[in-house]
C-alpha cells in the first residue's frame, strides 16, 4: 500500500476524477490527496503532519504532479487506498465534523487498520479496532476476518478476529467449501490457537476444586438434608476450600460443559440453556431442586474462569 508519487499527470489521466466535497474541500487547503478510485481529497499539509510523521516526511520531498485543472497548483499524492478507506482516515485524523464516514467493509477496514500503522497512527488503529470488533462480518465469518487480519500482519485484528472465531467450530466439515479462500498458515495459526484455548479451557473447570469462586456462601449453596437419599459429589470452592455437597447432576453438568469446551472454549458454549437444561430435568428430592436453581449462577462463575484462562492464550497468540 506504498503511496505513489513523482507522477506527472497526463490529460488522459486526469479525466474521471471527482472531488470527494465537504469537509474535505476547503479553498485554502494547499494538497490534494487522490485515492486509487480517483476521488481528490483536498486537505492541509499541516493536520496531516500534525497526526502522522510519515506525512510530515514525505511533505518534504519534491511533488512534481499538480492540480492542472485549478489555479491553486496544489501538490497531489496519489495514494493506493481507496476513497472509502481515505474518508476513514482523515475523519480521525481532522477535527470533528457533522459528517461521518460510511461504515466499512471487511476488506476496507483491514485496509484502513493498514494504512493506519503505515502512517503510524495509534489513535486511529484503536478507533478501526473498535469498529473492528462490532463488525458483524467478524461475528459471523471469523476465520474470513482473521486471515484477511492475518496476512496483512496486523496483530491487534487478528487477535481479536481469532477471539471470536472460538464460538465456532474449526473443523473441515464446519469450515466447508470457505476453506479454499483461507490462507494456509493463517489457519494452521488458528487451528493451533484452538488447540491451546480448548485444553485450557477445560483444565480451568477440571476437578472438584474451584478455589476462585469467592462468594462464602454462594446463595445456592446448602447443606444436604439428612432426609436427602440422592447421590451426591463433593466439591470445594473458595479460598477457603468450604466443601459443598451437590446433586450428581452438577457433575453431569461439568462433563457437558467439558465436553463442549474442547469444541468451543469460550464462556457461551457452557452457560447457554441448552447445556444447563439436563440437569435441571434431572430427578431429585426437594431439597436438590433447591440448589438446583443456582446451576445458571455457577455456570457463569466458570464461564468467567473460561474467559481468564483464554485470555492468556491470546497474550501468547504467535503474531507478534
Amino acid at each position: 500500500m506504498a503511496f505513489v508519487t513523482g507522477t506527472l499527470a497526463t490529460p488522459k489521466a486526469i479525466t474521471g476524477i471527482t472531488a470527494f466535497g465537504p469537509p474535505f474541500n476547503d479553498s485554502d487547503a494547499d494538497i490534494i490527496l487522490r485515492s486509487s478510485d480517483r476521488v481528490d481529497f483536498i486537505v492541509y499539509k499541516v493536520i496531516l503532519s500534525k497526526a502522522s510523521r510519515v506525512f510530515k516526511t514525505m511533505f518534504t520531498l519534491p511533488q512534481p504532479v499538480t492540480d492542472t485543472q485549478s489555479d491553486s497548483c496544489r501538490p497531489i499524492v496519489e495514494l493506493a487506498e481507496n476513497s472509502n478507506v481515505l474518508a476513514a482516515f482523515l475523519s480521525v485524523v481532522y477535527p470533528p465534523t457533522p459528517m461521518s464516514p460510511k461504515p466499512l467493509s471487511l476488506d476496507d477496514l483491514i485496509a484502513a487498520l493498514d494504512m493506519a500503522r503505515k502512517y503510524d497512527i495509534t489513535t486511529m488503529s484503536d478507533r478501526l479496532l473498535m469498529d473492528f470488533g462490532g463488525l458483524k462480518t467478524l461475528q459471523n465469518k471469523p476465520l474470513e476476518a482473521f486471515c484477511a487480519a492475518y496476512s496483512r500482519e496486523l496483530a491487534k485484528a487478528a487477535k481479536i478476529a481469532a477471539g471470536a472465531s472460538l464460538k465456532h467450530r474449526l473443523t473441515l466439515d464446519a469450515i466447508g467449501d470457505r476453506l479454499q479462500y483461507t490462507n494456509g498458515p493463517a489457519f494452521h495459526s488458528l487451528w493451533k490457537f484452538h488447540r491451546a484455548c480448548s485444553a485450557v479451557a477445560v483444565k480451568a473447570i477440571s476437578g472438584n476444586v474451584f478455589g476462585w469462586i469467592h462468594t462464602d456462601p454462594p446463595p445456592w449453596w446448602s447443606v444436604a438434608s439428612a432426609n436427602c437419599c440422592c447421590n451426591r459429589h463433593d466439591y470445594r470452592f473458595g479460598p477457603k476450600r468450604t466443601q459443598w455437597s451437590a446433586h450428581t447432576s452438577w457433575g453431569d453438568y461439568l462433563n457437558r460443559a467439558r465436553k463442549a469446551l474442547r469444541k468451543h472454549p469460550c464462556s457461551e458454549a457452557i452457560t447457554n440453556q441448552d447445556i444447563l437444561r439436563p440437569s435441571y430435568q434431572a430427578q431429585m428430592c426437594d431439597e436438590c431442586k433447591k440448589q438446583i436453581v443456582g446451576l445458571s449462577e455457577f455456570s457463569r462463575y466458570l464461564g468467567e474462569e473460561v474467559e481468564r484462562a483464554v485470555s492468556k492464550v491470546r497474550l501468547l497468540f504467535p503474531i507478534s
